[in-house]
């Protein structure tokens, strides 16, 4: 790209009319100080968390709830204020927050725990290096640091616990919801779980199971109505003046909350659509711009999450892209010779029809039951997306890129 082509796009970008006035507030990591609508879940986990202020241990918490509904915003709020709490009464609690996505191994998780609570900041032999410590013996350095602090209270968040059990199994669960056992001079941990999957403990241990979920809450999508709502209150701090539409707001709101009630995707949308107007050089945020923004995001975060995948969850969206009928038997045919092809030990159908399942979450595959008379009933299962992105996202792989082609 040449040299006047960039200053070309750059002068238009200064020349342009700015309608966002504060883009940090239509990032992913923006928690507003109030939260509409989630009044009462709110009130219910503070309720619960409020005993470590009198030195006893609060339950562990599980959240479920789809991507969007103000989950991991209400759990910020809320450690926010306890921990200002907790210092004016000079009570030592530690609320490490980790994302178990982002944190990608259990390893990386416990390092990351040990970072946040200041392990690592105290004598070399007690702290979890980055790498070269069993996962045994970095569990143990994190536990007998809460045992010697002796009144220390530790409310451990995980962010996207479901992303730890698929990739890593409950071993760390397990481990930290049976850690109270042994603190007997003192200091305690309590967990709380965020996930995204209502089905997430089907597939934890019984003993983990039992121990982590004390107490459970589920974070419904909201409505179009609410999503209005939010999204005028998040336009009034994001937004100069007359500088979008009520007509794009409540599109916004529109499309969001008749997929499944997301606020951060239509916050999101939001910001999109406030980026290509400017660079539109328009005097606002109009419709067509939210309807632009939609197209980009649904193409950008396709690819995003199909290049990022497992080989096998890449493996299964090809044999269902393949598959002429859909149903899952075929697909599953389909999948095991692509396996044997490229040389990978196929799941069970079981696992497989998890990840179908995982797949119908994300929005990226869809799933019927169709009835087949005397013969039953068929799940029949098809692509959500255009072929060619999933052959956009394998194209680093040359393997892959090679199964796409195959009859």
């Amino acid at each position: 790209m040449s040299d006047d082509i960039l200053e070309g796009i750059f002068t238009k970008a200064t020349a342009g009319k700015i309608l966002i006035k504060d883009r940090k507030t239509l990032t992913i990591d923006y928690v507003p100080e109030k939260l509409p609508f989630r009044d009462e879940e709110a009130r219910t986990i503070a309720q619960t968390l409020s005993i470590v202020l009198k030195g006893a241990r609060p339950s562990n918490l599980l959240l479920f709830g789809k991507p969007g509904t103000g989950k991991t915003a209400v759990i910020k709020n809320i450690i926010k204020r306890l921990q200002k709490k907790a210092k004016e009464l000079e009570i030592d609690v530690i609320v490490p927050f980790v994302n178990a996505k982002t944190a990608n191994t259990a390893y990386k998780v416990l390092y990351e725990i040990a970072e946040e609570m200041g392990i690592n900041k105290g004598e070399k032999k007690q702290q979890v290096y980055f790498t070269g410590l069993s996962m045994g013996e970095a569990t143990d350095r994190i536990l007998d640091f809460i045992q010697k602090k002796k009144k220390l209270h530790v409310i451990l968040v995980i962010d996207e616990i479901d992303s730890l059990v698929d990739k890593n199994g409950d071993d760390i669960l397990y481990n930290f919801t049976r850690a109270n056992e042994r603190m007997y001079e003192g200091g305690f941990i309590s967990l709380i779980g965020i996930s995204n999957s209502l089905t997430f403990k089907d597939k934890l241990d019984p003993r983990v199971r039992s121990s982590l979920s004390e107490e459970e809450m589920v974070f419904n999508p909201y409505t179009i109505v609410q999503l209005q709502k939010i999204l005028s209150d998040r336009a009034k701090l994001a937004f100069n003046d007359y500088a979008i539409s009520t007509a794009a707001i409540n599109l916004c709101a529109a499309m969001a909350g008749k997929e499944n009630g997301d606020a951060r995707k239509a916050i999101d949308l939001l910001r999109v659509a406030a980026e290509i107007a400017e660079r539109e050089r328009a005097s606002d945020v109009q419709e067509i711009h939210i309807r632009q923004a939609q197209e980009k995001i649904e193409k950008d975060t396709n690819y995003e999450v199909l290049r990022n995948s497992t080989t096998h969850t890449k493996i299964v969206l090809l044999a269902i892209m393949k598959s002429k009928n859909g149903n899952t038997g075929e697909v599953y045919e389909t999948y095991s010779s692509l396996c044997k092809y490229s040389e990978h030990e196929p799941l069970t159908q079981r696992r497989m029809t998890q990840i179908v399942s995982e797949l119908d979450q994300l929005g990226l595959v869809m799933t019927d039951v169709v009835s087949q008379g005397r013969y039953g009933r068929s799940q029949r299962i098809k692509i959500a997306f255009p072929s060619l992105t999933i052959r956009e996202a394998l194209k680093d792989d040359p393997i892959l890129t090679t199964l796409a082609m195959v009859d």
